[in-house]
């Protein structure tokens, strides 16, 4: 006979929302165990840590209920209410994040993107800078290059950080079409004679895929 989903201990529920293709009804289950009791055999230590799991990992705290209930809030209060010791172990980060909501960092994977960007933006100029002295009468349509493939990224990442859905999906969107330009325009100059040129626009297109791979929501909830 299976457990009662309100006797399994938080550590069950964690697992869950930490694997792909969670949904909002994972989500919302987790937050009742939130405010829930200890399961039978859980110790307070055991909550403690998953809670703290809970508000120290970016993905996990950000999780969110059809109905706007975030995880991160409702684990630091699952652990406040856990009372002396461990409520004395919130994060001070994560009380300094409380304060500014409007607001997050952005993730590792975000900054991953951004790099990303920044590199298929950067390799024309290096490509230009290295077969030709006089690559300096070239700097504005090189600048401009640049700013098209590293703006859509920007405003992914920004719209991330301060959660504005449909810039994100602007920006992702932007970045695909770049990328998948760039990986066109390869294979038409490579059946050019230009394989040097090919394979910089291979990189290009490939580094703009990786950024909008990094730059997507890590935690899409399916309905």
């Amino acid at each position: 006979m299976e457990p009662s989903p309100k006797t399994l201990p938080l550590r069950d529920w964690v697992e869950t929302v930490s694997s792909p293709g969670v949904v909002h009804d994972d989500v919302e289950a987790l937050l009742g165990r939130l405010s829930g009791p200890l399961a039978e055999g859980e110790l307070p230590r055991e909550r403690a840590d998953q809670l703290l799991r809970l508000l120290q990992d970016e993905e996990l705290g950000e999780l969110t209920s059809r109905d706007g209930r975030q995880v991160r809030p409702a684990a630091l209060e699952a652990l406040l209410s856990l009372g002396y010791p461990y409520a004395l172990e919130v994060p001070p980060e994560v009380l300094e994040r409380m304060r500014e909501p409007g607001a997050r960092a952005l993730s590792r994977s975000a900054r991953w993107g951004l790099g990303l960007a920044a590199f298929a933006a950067l390799l024309p100029s290096v490509l230009v800078a290295s077969s030709t002295r006089d690559w300096w009468n070239s700097v504005d349509e090189l600048a401009i290059l640049g700013g098209v493939m590293l703006l859509p990224a920007a405003l992914s990442a920004l719209a991330e950080r301060y959660r504005v859905g449909w810039l994100k999906y602007l920006g992702n969107l932007g970045l695909v079409l770049l990328s998948s330009g760039s990986l066109l325009l390869s294979w038409v100059i490579l059946h050019g004679g230009a394989p040097k040129e090919a394979f910089t626009s291979l990189t290009i297109g490939l580094s703009l895929l990786g950024s909008a791979f990094c730059l997507r929501h890590r935690k899409d909830l399916e309905d």
